[in-house]
């Protein structure tokens, strides 16, 4: 019995086998394969068509080349001025608040100074007074020195008169009648009044001299007393203390009635700052720093402002590296464009975007369009309905637009996958 079983069951499995083997050559086993596959592995994923693509023409467009930094909002060198006091004193007004606008030379405060006043009244009364003697000296020397011409010309008259009353004597005493006592005795005169005359000479010089040296010596004072008023005015004008730039009042730290002290460093009391010197410090990566240059166009925007574009251009870049978090960076100061510079304040944080270069009327497509498989890079066409991949070389990337270096030529239209529907997920939140 066990024998025939065995049998049985070997007959059984060799009809089974060739079944099988018939249903194989036949094709019939291939739908139940395929069936089971799905039920073990899922169906295989469909080849795409042209439906599953929206086909965009490849244009002609300018790309920008552009570096993306951060930035801050600052103040350009000499749009803050911290104002204090050069002297000491009691604050008698003060006539700023914070947020007021003032013009350049307007006052802010004004410092007790009754006692610069008394001092430069009697600074003035000494300078009159040596004003006065120089004016004395200009007066009189010249009299003085024509007092001396007048004494010398009186005795060139007399020596004349002495030379001839000697020229007399002798003829008489030549004729006799003179005696020679009388000759000498108009020898002596003339002599004497020779000698007269050369003194009167030497003191008129004397007195030219000594009137200019009295003269320059007035001078000299006049203008001792004219630099001591001028540095109590100057002191007095330091009372009075005046707003050197137009700005806004941005910080007070005194108020009517404290005593101010001077001391080695003025007592800084109020900030201004003009808000139309701003510019923006930004801070370039050192990848990107070797494509910045002077004069290249920026844009930015704050955050206060994130709907709007600023423009500006670049000035400066600072050849230290500034790093940060271990980062290296460079600083690039952009100048602003006063268009909308009064909306902008100091400090406000820049995201600024530089364009760096243009190439222009270039072929471009959609990113969309881009697809990528290991270091291949192509792109989908259509071609009576059939899909085709292409390969492309890109170059540029501006926005949502790549430049296609090879590949492509203008008006080919590629492919851009329909996005499909996301399934709303049942259950709790994530």
């Amino acid at each position: 019995m066990k024998i025939l079983g065995k049998i049985r069951n070997l007959l059984l499995f060799v009809i089974l086998a060739g079944g099988l083997a018939w249903a194989w050559q036949e094709g019939k086993l291939a739908p139940v394969i395929k069936t089971g596959r799905e039920i073990i592995f899922g169906k295989p994923p469909q080849k795409p068509t042209a439906k599953d693509f929206k086909f965009q023409s490849v244009t002609r467009q300018d790309v920008h080349q552009k570096v993306l930094a951060t930035g801050t909002v600052t103040l350009k060198t000499g749009a803050e001025v911290k104002i204090g006091a050069r002297i000491s004193g009691l604050v008698k007004n003060l006539l700023v608040k914070i947020g007021d606008f003032i013009h350049a030379g307007e006052i802010i405060a004004i410092i007790e100074h009754e006692d610069l006043l008394s001092r430069v009244a009697r600074f003035q009364a000494d300078l009159d007074a040596e004003k006065a003697r120089q004016a004395k000296i200009r007066a009189e020397g010249p009299l003085e020195i024509n007092t001396a011409i007048a004494e010398r010309e009186e005795l060139r008259v007399q020596i004349k008169l002495a030379q001839k009353m000697l020229e007399r004597n002798q003829e008489l005493n030549q004729k006799g009648f003179v005696s020679n006592t009388v000759v000498d005795q108009a020898e002596e005169k003339l002599a004497v009044l020779k000698a007269r005359i050369n003194l009167a000479g030497e003191e008129l010089k004397l007195e030219q001299s000594q009137v200019q040296n009295d003269s320059r010596l007035a001078q000299a004072m006049v203008e001792r007393a004219q630099a001591s008023l001028a540095e109590e005015e100057i002191q007095l004008s330091y009372a009075t203390i005046t707003a050197p730039i137009d700005g806004i009042v941005a910080f007070v730290s005194t108020q009517e009635g404290e005593t101010v002290v001077a001391s080695l460093s003025a007592p800084e009391f109020v900030t201004l700052i003009d808000l139309r010197k701003l510019e923006v410090t930004v801070f370039v990566d050192e990848t990107d720093i070797g494509r910045i240059k002077v004069g290249q166009i920026a844009k930015f925007t704050v955050d206060t402002y994130a709907d709007q574009f600023f423009k500006g251009k670049v000035r400066e870049i600072h050849p230290k590296a500034v790093i940060k978090e271990n980062v290296v960076n460079y600083e690039v100061i952009l100048d602003i464009e006063k268009k909308k510079l009064a909306k902008l304040r100091p400090e406000m944080t820049a995201n600024v975007v530089v364009t760096t270069g243009t190439r222009k009327k270039v072929v471009t497509l959609p990113k969309e369009a881009v697809k990528r498989e290991g270091k291949k890079t192509f792109v989908v066409t259509q071609n009576d309905g059939k899909l085709k991949d292409i390969p492309i070389e890109l170059g540029w990337r501006d926005g949502g637009r790549i430049e296609v270096t090879s590949g492509l030529n203008e008006g080919d239209e590629v492919g851009i996958p329909n996005k499909p529907l996301k399934k709303k997920r049942r259950g709790r939140r994530p």
